[in-house]
């Protein structure tokens, strides 16, 4: 692959004795609902996203994954704004939330 992600997903794939050989590679997950309700495929995304809402879609974990890393960039030169700091809070509530759901699954 030529992205971190694609090479955690392919060694994940190898350790399950299965190839993963994507026809195409998103930097955005969003994009890849547009694909699979058009019946193009299927998409291998990230699970911070509430999928479920998505009319036509079937969500399901992988039970052996990958995790990825995430970051929020910010600016040296300027303090987050309130609005900055409730952003990055609810981010941390989520991936906490989801990293437990994952982890009682395992």
């Amino acid at each position: 692959g030529n992205t971190r992600p694609a090479d955690e997903l392919a060694h994940a794939a190898r350790a399950q004795g299965v190839a993963l050989s994507p026809s195409l590679e998103i930097d955005v997950s969003i994009s890849a609902v547009g694909f699979v309700q058009a019946g193009l495929g299927i998409g291998l995304v990230d699970a911070l996203l509430p999928w479920h809402p998505f009319a036509g879609l079937a969500v399901r974990p992988l039970a052996a994954g990958p995790e990825f890393p995430i970051s929020l960039l910010t600016s040296r030169a300027r303090a987050l704004s309130r609005a900055d700091e409730m952003m990055r809070d609810e981010i941390r509530t989520a991936c906490s939330v989801v990293l437990r759901q994952h982890r009682a699954k395992a």
